[in-house]
């Protein structure tokens, strides 16, 4: 078992995030209609909930800040060294969740062929350094397709067919 903490650094930027995301969910919820034109009572209007998981989620992020603040994060405020090199990975699954959700959904192509794309599109990028090193390239690119396809359809017929969510 490690016993290890991690640093007050760490949480402290870590609950910065948190706070940011409780944030965005708390406007989110503020500008979702109340539905008072139907004259609904404020207990079911849409945004309750995420309202409020935003606003136990604000609470949670400002105890970890002011528990990394006593820990000494503010003392040591220097942020590590940021190598693209080292975090590739994360900025590359960044980019392709943010074009999925931006770029393809419902912005052109079916909800199965978006995800089609997206999910070869992952697959060829995770596997890309392994492939370049071996030589197969081409293998790992039909790969990606095949498997792209085959989990974006099923993807489709999950939410669509079996769990009745419209999809764009």
């Amino acid at each position: 078992m490690n016993d290890e903490k991690p640093a007050p650094l760490a949480d402290f930027l870590t609950g910065v995030a948190w706070l940011v995301l409780a944030i965005a969910i708390m406007i989110g919820a503020w500008q979702m209609d109340r539905l008072e034109r139907l004259a609904a009572a404020i207990y079911t209007a849409p945004g309750l909930v995420p309202g409020l998981l935003g606003v136990a989620i604000a609470l949670m992020s400002v105890i970890l800040l002011v528990r990394a603040a006593r820990a000494g994060a503010l003392a040591h405020m220097r942020l590590p060294k940021f190598k693209i090199a080292d975090h590739w990975r994360l900025i590359a699954a960044i980019v392709l969740g943010l074009g999925f959700a931006i770029g393809l959904v419902g912005h052109g192509p079916p909800f199965r062929v978006a995800a089609a794309i997206y999910i070869a599109a992952a697959v060829f990028v995770f596997q890309f350094p392994d492939r370049r090193r071996e030589g197969t390239l081409a293998r790992g690119a039909a790969f990606a397709i095949v498997f792209g396809l085959i989990f974006g359809f099923a993807i489709h017929y999950l939410f669509q067919d079996l769990f009745l969510v419209r999809l764009p």
